[in-house]
């Protein structure tokens, strides 16, 4: 089974202030019909790269592409304290659903969104993980993400509710970039694939 973890992109939805308000526009020509589309690297569902927050840091295309999947553990932190909770060791990838997703497009503003603190963001260091997400538009302040990025965990941002369909298990994740030189991050469309006989982490 395939899930889609990715929010729509769509004129009117929600961005992050100060980033560039995203728009699509239909183009019409003699026969046929284009869009032309401005996004930022960070429009919607996206992944962030070291070079986002560290200055020597490694840009979107300078990553080998098999860093941006793997296995994958689903940690339920809705309505928990997030820096309470276990997190596993046999997998390279944590995402974390905190319930935000459901506010995208009915509520969601930038201050009742869930985040993680800097000694979490060291935990997930320890853990050795190669990606982070988390189903909020940010993952947490400038030090959570120099933490993070500083060590070459990427992080994955603005996962949508769907995540709540898997939470507590172990799927195949895959969340590939557009291929664009030189930048900080990219949209991604993010997908889980959910096989029945993995379904629960090892220690």
């Amino acid at each position: 089974m395939i899930i889609d973890l990715s929010v729509p992109i769509e004129n009117g939805m929600p961005y992050f202030p100060g980033d560039p308000q995203p728009k699509i526009e239909k183009i019409e020509k003699e026969d046929y019909v284009i869009h032309s589309l401005l996004l930022s690297t960070h429009t919607g569902t996206h992944v962030d790269v070291p070079f986002h927050f560290i200055r020597d840091g490694k840009k979107l295309d300078e990553i080998d592409l098999t860093r941006f999947s793997g296995k994958a553990y689903v940690l339920d932190a809705e309505g928990k304290d997030i820096h309470s909770l276990e997190l596993p060791s046999s997998v390279d990838i944590l995402l974390i659903y905190t319930g935000s997703s459901k506010l995208w497009k009915n509520g969601w503003t930038m201050d009742n969104y869930a985040t993680i603190n800097e000694e979490f963001a060291k935990l997930i260091v320890r853990k050795g993980y190669k990606l982070v997400g988390i189903d909020s538009p940010s993952i947490g302040n400038s030090k959570v993400h120099r933490i993070l990025l500083s060590n070459e965990i990427l992080i994955v941002e603005n996962l949508s509710s769907n995540l709540e369909k898997i939470k507590g298990k172990v799927v195949d994740f895959i969340s590939l970039p557009l291929p664009i030189k030189g930048v900080d991050g990219s949209p991604i469309r993010a997908i889980a694939v959910v096989r029945n006989d993995e379904t629960r982490p090892g220690k």
